[in-house]
């Protein structure tokens, strides 16, 4: 398309968001402008269920990893400044880190393209949510890691902790903590007084609505996430400072245009540049970055041909939902769209798949008669194209599926990559008691019990940090191939596959950690 016109229709907006319009539940705050003009601002849901007080366009929330691009311009502003090269090894401002960061770049640390272990994934997994943790431990945590999920620059994989290293960085370089270089550098002059780098939920701030995480039984629990979070997604905001930055992204004050092109500048397949996605939206160029957190959710995006600004802030709904709200508030607004394209009506399939190449495992499922893809914790929809293809349109991936005619192979490609995933036949009388013991990762911390109860029917692991534990019952599926499956508030997958006098862990950011059994003394 060359021309796009936006337009608000607020009864239909209103009608989008009027199921989250409740007294008794948290909700979402919302925010359209046109040109950078705000034209919808309106809250649903209630700051908390504890207060009479309703959501609004004005209360802080959390916006997890939408932070990103702000930490990619903070350390984008050092460059101008002649205080760093984005072409810098990590290894060059934090020389504790090993050597296997001699071969990576900022660029890459931003990009999701260094390859480095995620601190934050593993830390999650080991210990889970609301650890209370020191400031500095994801950072020496990182300088003890030994290996990496692959060499610099041949893969992408969202990694929390390359933008944990970023932080620190910025912070070295510049000679202030983040959250103040973030506050004079970036927030202030543009004009955004309420936002700011907030490390803990345990901190009591100012006008800020309570992180909600959903109950089994109906209930909520409060969100606190625990690790003390920064560049990789520590910023509080509202819907009205996040639309005066989407504003000062059509002719910035801060940054120059050649650190805001490298800001949108894809370096992988599918759109990801240095902290922003940029793709399409049915023809129409977008850039967007969401951001989930313990107990909400947030969804930034922008439509420049059509001067189109969105901003969705959740106090207590999944980010999944939010990629949905924000995609219907684009077909709301603009007109003429082409339409979407129609997907082939065929049979769901079935099965739980592995990659002997990378240890990942994926299930194709049924739901209701819709074709359903689960990676790890996480089941989604998948479109069926017309070639036969399944993709997963909820996420900003380029990930496609292709399940050979016997249903045996799935051939996925994602980010330049093609893995194939092989059928796997589950095992009715798997024994548990060849795992059984105790292993360890010594330059991760981690260690890792495996044991069966006495009168229990499963096997049990528990994932320790010095900081934690977490348990996870196991299942098998497949000879030398265990799935746990654990958590509170978060819900956790794991997949350790067995041999060579240990086993490898895999999770959805981190390829086959080894661990090695320690033997009795």
């Amino acid at each position: 398309m060359t021309a796009a016109t936006a337009h608000i229709d607020h009864a239909a907006l209103d009608r989008l968001f009027a199921p989250f319009d409740r007294t008794d539940a948290p909700g979402y705050a919302v925010g359209v402008a046109v040109r950078g003009q705000p034209a919808y601002r309106r809250g649903f849901g209630m700051a908390s269920i504890e207060l009479p007080v309703a959501l609004s366009p004005s209360i802080r929330m959390r916006i997890g990893s939408t932070t990103k691009h702000f930490t990619a311009l903070a350390m984008l502003l050092l460059e101008e400044a002649g205080a760093l090269s984005l072409d810098d090894s990590p290894r060059a401002h934090l020389p504790e880190l090993p050597s296997w960061a001699d071969a990576m770049t900022l660029r890459q640390l931003l990009a999701h393209t260094s390859g480095m272990r995620d601190s934050l994934d593993i830390l999650l997994h080991a210990t889970g949510p609301g650890t209370a943790l020191p400031a500095d431990y994801q950072v020496r945590a990182l300088a003890r890691i030994d290996d990496v999920n692959f060499a610099p620059g041949s893969s992408w994989s969202y990694n929390n902790g390359g933008y944990v290293l970023a932080a620190e960085i910025i912070s070295r370089v510049s000679g202030m903590s983040f959250p103040a270089f973030m506050r004079e550098n970036i927030f202030l002059p543009i004009g955004m007084r309420d936002s700011l780098v907030r490390p803990l939920d345990t901190d009591l701030v100012p006008n800020s609505a309570t992180l909600h995480v959903p109950r089994p039984d109906g209930g909520y629990d409060r969100g606190v996430f625990g690790a003390p979070i920064g560049g990789e997604g520590g910023i509080a905001s509202t819907v009205d400072d996040m639309l005066l930055w989407l504003r000062h992204m059509d002719d910035p004050v801060i940054g120059s245009d050649q650190s805001w092109t490298a800001l949108r500048t894809p370096l992988t397949s599918h759109g990801y540049g240095l902290g922003l996605f940029v793709d399409a939206h049915r023809g129409l160029e977008r850039w967007h970055h969401a951001g989930a957190v313990m107990g909400g959710s947030a969804q930034m995006v922008k439509i420049p041909a059509a001067g189109l600004d969105i901003v969705i802030l959740s106090n207590g709904r999944s980010s999944l939902e939010g990629y949905g709200l924000a995609d219907s508030i684009i077909d709301l607004c603009i007109a003429d769209l082409p339409p979407i394209p129609e997907g082939r009506t065929s049979p769901a399939a079935t099965g739980i798949y592995h990659s002997r190449a990378t240890g990942r495992v994926m299930r194709l499922a049924n739901k209701d008669g819709a074709q359903m893809v689960a990676i790890g914790a996480i089941t989604l929809p998948a479109r069926t194209h017309a070639d036969g293809l399944l993709s997963l349109p909820i996420l900003p991936t380029d990930m496609t599926i292709a399940l050979d005619a016997g249903g045996d192979v799935l051939t996925v490609s994602e980010f330049g990559k093609v893995d194939a995933l092989v059928r796997l036949a589950l095992p009715t009388d798997a024994d548990a008691r060849s795992i059984i013991g105790d292993y360890g990762n010594e330059a991760a911390s981690l260690t890792a019990s495996i044991s069966i109860e006495a009168g229990a029917e499963a096997a049990r692991l528990v994932l320790s940090s010095p900081m934690g534990a977490t348990t996870y019952q196991l299942t098998p599926l497949a000879d030398g191939l265990w799935e746990a499956t654990g958590g509170t508030g978060l819900p956790l997958v794991i997949t350790l596959e067995f041999g060579d006098g240990g086993f490898r862990l895999t999770t959805g950011r981190t390829t086959r950690l080894p661990f090695y059994r320690r033997m009795s003394v």
